[in-house]
């Protein structure tokens, strides 16, 4: 099919930290706010439904199963709103953690479930890594998606990109300062080694004892960003993306 056209919308806020049913009602205001605006796909920042602070995660047993209330929540949410989202999680898997997101497509089901495979920092002593990169297929386009250090890893681009995604997104948490930089770094290299769109989705200020350094962007073929949000600033990202047969670019 020629043509197609897919609208993705990167969703750059703070959430409530640690209170995860006041961050459900802010997910609520989002998701409403990006279906108004007819958005076919909508991300989240790392872990946004708890926040990215570990050690609270851990001491509160913060962690979510597959059939938590709160998932179906979500799940109901996609599908009164009809969009697709990607939203990120701890999440425990038969007595595994992993740190995850679950994409849940617009008639309410979870469609995907993809965890962090390079886990940074002490997030090794609390999580276990996934082992595959995976992707999600909407609208007739392939996207793999990495969280956060996945796209730091040339082999998490590459067993994408040897699956033929048309672009790639990443759900993350970069700080203030060399983090900037490390995100425009990876994200560039990612788009001009693999000749694809990608994009990456931040927290806009803080979460935990993070400051973020916002600048959710999407960058074209060449590396270089077409669209970006400011550090600090709340608010929605969004491009419109054209395939027209093997050709995918922004519109």
């Amino acid at each position: 099919m020629c043509n197609q056209i897919i609208k993705i919308a990167l969703a750059q806020f703070d959430n409530d930290l640690n209170h995860i049913n006041r961050t459900m009602s802010k997910i609520e205001e989002i998701v409403k706010k990006a279906s108004q605006k007819k958005v076919d796909f909508l991300v989240f920042p790392e872990l946004f439904l708890t926040g990215y602070d570990l050690l609270y995660i851990m001491e509160k047993n913060n962690i979510l199963e597959i059939n938590d209330e709160r998932i179906l929540s979500l799940c109901q949410m996609a599908k009164r709103n009809d969009i697709s989202f990607l939203i990120g999680l701890p999440l425990r898997i038969q007595n595994i953690v992993y740190i995850s997101a679950l994409y849940i497509n617009c008639e309410g089901n979870i469609e995907e479930i993809i965890s962090k495979n390079y886990l940074y920092g002490m997030e090794s002593e609390f999580f276990t890594p996934g082992t595959v990169a995976k992707l999600i297929t909407i609208k007739g386009f392939r996207i793999g998606i990495g969280i956060c250090f996945d796209s730091a890893h040339s082999e998490h681009i590459t067993a994408l990109k040897d699956r033929g995604i048309d672009m790639f997104i990443g759900s993350s948490l970069y700080s203030r300062g060399e983090g900037e930089k490390e995100m425009e770094h990876n994200f560039s290299q990612i788009s001009s080694k693999y000749d694809i769109l990608s994009a990456v989705v931040n927290y806009a200020d803080k979460t935990g004892n993070w400051l973020s350094c916002g600048n959710s962007s999407f960058y074209d073929k060449t590396g270089h960003i077409y669209m970006k949000l400011a550090e600090c600033k709340e608010g929605l990202l969004i491009s419109q993306i054209q395939k027209d047969g093997t050709v995918c670019k922004y519109v």
